[in-house]
């Protein structure tokens, strides 16, 4: 099962499936299989040394998928082409550690059996050494250089003291103990203690020491073991096993800890681009981010990038090595998708790039921005010059002149801030202008705009698109006071005339051709007005 390891496959949200035909009957089990969560991947066991050989390991996006299906676990799939075709389901977990302890373990019984015959000792003596090591520490358990591990005098069977702080006698009486590698004889010379109670049982100790006859040469037989005398009968192999595994043999965990919850976007690279894919730009945004992360390695990170592509962009690194690094992939993609502008023309467009009608100053900065990472990155502007030629930019290309100024932007330019730091400032008097807007318009009444300058907008705009109308109606009145002036000295002229009582000096044929002029300008008047 090295699959789980090298894939980096999260037991708890996996579960391993038998009874696979390698054919479409499969992927009934999968459609019954995505009725309680997304699948993130399926990977096909292909070891025919493995007891698993031609399983399925499925593992879940989401936790609440196992978490539905692990109280129907094990449980058993037909198929509903085959009826005949039968599956297995198991929750990989509750599989992976018995194959993985019992793998373990035969390799670490088989490295402890080539200690033992390297050392000349048996595994039996290793275990009880270890064992030592890890209850009393290194220190009790190594031997004395004297003496080794047990010290054994005369006529042993008289007495014993153990470490469990009593002293057995042969008269069946209880004493306490005393330390390691301490005869009969020097039990007077032991240092007094602090504690009353130790008094009280080293002057036991003395008392049994003088209780005993010297007979000789013969002497009292005292022996100190560090700890009980261990045998075959009382230990228990797999637990051995479990202990070795744990404290002796297992030094580190090598298994990496990647951040399987890090996965990119998909990016295909289709045109027209797909309503829920990012464009390549964004995409290789994402990818600078997992470039950054010190815990990945490139090995996962070409594997990350490798699984976030589609066809066709994916078959366009399909002849590359896995092994290759993620700059080979990411080069062969930027110059098939990426933009074909150098870095000296990407810096001029970002130097021309300015603030369109109705754009907010913190959206016209984040295009700058991206403006600004894509110039970098094909080299035309240093990444230490990031932050101050965005805010120079900035402050050319902004239309709000009043923000600048509250800001202080200008004076910000010897000792620029970052983007994140310029980005919250700017958004900051935004909420503040905006909000301070909402303000005077709640107190003067000006929630609804007045309609008085869309209005006269409206008559401005008509007045403009009808220059021609605009004429007539002056010739129209022009006419209409050349018509009355004119019957004005028509009238002056009847009245002269008729004084006179009609005399010959009269002059008839002014008269006549001052009419017809009234007349003609009349007809003009008329046929001006029905046309």
């Amino acid at each position: 099962m090295d699959i789980i390891e090298k894939e980096d496959v999260n037991i708890s949200n996996a579960v391993i499936v038998g009874g696979l035909t390698l054919t479409e009957a499969d992927t009934d089990l999968e459609s019954w299989l995505l009725r309680y969560g997304s699948i993130s991947r399926n990977l096909l066991i292909d070891d025919p040394n493995s007891e698993f050989h031609h399983h399925a390991i499925i593992e879940f996006t989401c936790s609440s998928a196992m978490k539905t299906l692990m109280p129907l676990l094990p449980l058993t799939v037909v198929s509903m082409r085959t009826p005949g075709t039968t599956f297995i389901v198991r929750a990989l977990g509750c599989v992976y550690p018995h194959v993985a302890s019992d793998s373990a373990a035969k390799g670490y019984l088989a490295e402890l059996q080539n200690i033992a015959s390297i050392s000349g000792k048996s595994i039996e003596e290793i275990l009880q050494a270890e064992l030592l090591k890890m209850k009393f520490g290194p220190s009790l358990a190594e031997p004395s250089p004297s003496s080794g591990e047990r010290l054994e005098y005369s006529n042993a069977a008289d007495f014993q003291i153990h470490d469990s702080c009593t002293v057995y006698s042969p008269d069946g009486q209880l004493s306490p103990a005393i330390p390691q590698n301490v005869t009969t004889e020097q039990v007077a010379t032991l240092p007094s203690r602090n504690s009353p109670s130790h008094e009280i049982e080293y002057t036991n100790l003395q008392n049994l020491a003088k209780e005993k006859p010297n007979h000789g040469t013969s002497h009292p037989a005292v022996t100190v073991s560090s700890h009980p005398a261990l045998t075959m009968d009382i230990i228990d192999p797999p637990s051995v096993q479990k202990v070795v595994v744990e404290h002796i043999v297992r030094t580190n965990d090598t298994a990496p800890s990647y951040h399987t919850s890090l996965r990119l976007r998909s990016f295909s690279g289709k045109v027209p681009r797909p309503v829920n894919e990012p464009d390549f730009d964004t995409w290789r945004a994402s990818v600078d981010l997992l470039l950054t992360d010190p815990s990945i390695s490139d090995l996962h990170r070409t594997r990350k990038i490798l699984d976030s592509l589609l066809p066709p962009a994916a078959d366009i690194v399909k002849h590359v090595s896995p092994n290759c690094l993620p700059a080979v992939y990411l080069e062969l993609l930027e110059s098939v998708y990426g933009s074909v502008e150098d870095g000296d023309e990407l810096l001029a467009r970002f130097m021309s790039t300015l603030q369109n009608h109705g754009e907010k100053p913190s959206s016209y900065l984040h295009r700058l921005q991206i403006l600004l990472s894509t110039a970098i990155r094909r080299g035309g502007i240093s990444e230490g010059e990031r932050d101050r030629s965005l805010l120079k930019q900035f402050c050319c290309g902004c239309w709000n002149n009043a923000l600048i100024a509250d800001l202080q932007l200008e004076r910000r330019k010897v000792n620029p801030p970052s983007f994140a730091e310029l980005v919250v400032l700017i958004r900051t008097e935004e909420d503040r202008n905006a909000s301070k807007e909402e303000r005077m318009r709640k107190h003067l009444g000006l929630n609804k705009h007045c309609p008085a300058p869309s209005k006269l907008r409206l008559s401005t705009n008509q007045i403009s698109a009808h220059p021609c109308d605009t004429q007539d109606d002056q010739a129209d009145t022009s006419l209409a006071k050349q018509v009355c002036e004119l019957q004005a000295q028509v009238v002056a002229l009847q009245k002269h005339s008729s004084q006179k009582d009609k005399t010959k000096n009269a002059k008839p044929d002014e008269v006549s051709t001052l009419r017809k002029v009234v007349t003609e300008l009349q007809a003009q008047i008329t046929a001006m007005q029905t046309a």
